[in-house]
């Protein structure tokens, strides 16, 4: 069964740097083994169109309203395909629109897998919101990675909640995993996105003696102080990011409590590769520790209880070994991308197989 994919990187840059032709990001190809086709576009991406003149206008318009253009390359696509997926919900704004504005009678699914939406829905504007609203009323399934979002999406968005889908979020467990090395003698911070809670970390590292190694885009940390002794090493590439992740003796992720999970992805990859973590437990994350067991959870915004679970960790061979362990377990059980799209295709299967659309 054909399934458009609406997304916003490209792919096959990705493959070629990562060597494996077959796999693609967040393992996408295991939606493939379950009997769905991937159907998407990088022309995009390719030097034809981004050096055109008409790209430069198009991304101008899109960065004022929605990204359109994949969308009307795939049209197509999109037309004969039973499934349209996007990855993620700026991908499906223009094709949930479209569905809105001309309902007609629909026999093909739209589905969204949001990892921000929440949180936009709660942070943006009435107009905004009630744009979403209008546009996702021809959605038939939203995916989303943390169970405190359910409220928030049914809401906001005034959504029948048959059709909001909690999946557990799932990383490659083949590509992090336990690199045998044994512990380094760093700390290890990463940080992605806007919701890492810098200040409270910085706070706890001041002083300690301990190597820090920190990854993050430098324009991240505008505004802070951070403490002397800490290795800046930039945004690193992904071979570079596993290689420290597999030598750290310590793993420390603090956030804010934001609508969605923030943290989730270095939380399952530094587990998955038998790190002890030391990881702020905000709702959008209680979903996903195991306090104790798989990683050591610290309340938000508490500098002094980071700082002592981190030097509790270090401190302790056994109980890195328990939480290593504790932590592959549990990406191997339930927080791996083969996981998380098989429960993705089951649900499309399901909806196709009903027939459902939004009618």
């Amino acid at each position: 069964m054909d399934v458009a994919l609406l997304k916003s990187w490209d792919f096959g840059a990705w493959q070629a740097s990562e060597g494996h032709g077959w796999q693609l990001p967040y393992r996408l190809d295991h939606l493939e083994s379950q009997g769905l086709r991937l159907r998407w576009t990088d022309a995009l991406y390719r030097p034809r169109w981004q050096g055109s003149t008409a790209a430069r206008a198009i991304q101008r318009l899109e960065g004022m309203a929605a990204p359109f253009a994949q969308a009307a390359v795939l049209a197509r696509t999109i037309a004969d395909a039973p499934i349209t997926l996007a990855m993620f919900e700026s991908e499906a704004n223009v094709v949930a629109m479209a569905r809105s504005t001309w309902p007609g009678k629909r026999a093909s699914v739209l589905a969204v897998v949001a990892c921000w939406l929440a949180e936009i829905l709660v942070s943006c504007s009435p107009t905004r919101r009630a744009a979403y609203r209008w546009a996702y009323r021809s959605v038939d399934r939203v995916f989303y990675f943390s169970e405190n979002q359910r409220m928030v999406l049914a809401e906001r968005l005034v959504v029948d909640e048959r059709r909001l889908r909690y999946v557990p979020f799932g990383i490659d467990e083949e590509a992090f995993r336990p690199s045998g090395e044994g512990d380094g003698d760093y700390l290890l911070v990463v940080g992605r996105d806007r919701g890492r809670d810098w200040p409270t970390l910085f706070a706890a590292l001041e002083g300690m003696d301990m190597p820090v190694k920190l990854c993050c885009r430098l324009s991240d940390l505008k505004g802070c102080a951070v403490p002397a002794g800490v290795e800046m090493m930039g945004y690193v590439d992904r071979s570079m990011y596993r290689e420290l992740l597999g030598r750290a003796r310590v793993v420390a992720i603090a956030t804010r409590p934001l609508a969605y999970p923030s943290g989730q992805s270095v939380l399952l990859e530094a587990m998955a590769m038998g790190r002890t973590v030391v990881v702020t437990t905000t709702p959008a994350l209680q979903g996903y520790i195991d306090d104790g067991v798989s990683a050591l959870a610290v309340p938000p915004g508490d500098p002094a209880a980071i700082r002592e679970r981190i030097l509790e960790a270090a401190g302790d061979d056994r109980l890195r070994r328990r939480l290593g362990a504790g932590g592959r377990a549990a990406v191997e059980e339930r927080f791996n991308a083969g996981a998380m799209w098989g429960a993705v295709a089951g649900d499309l299967l399901e909806l196709c197989g009903r027939g459902t659309g939004s009618g």
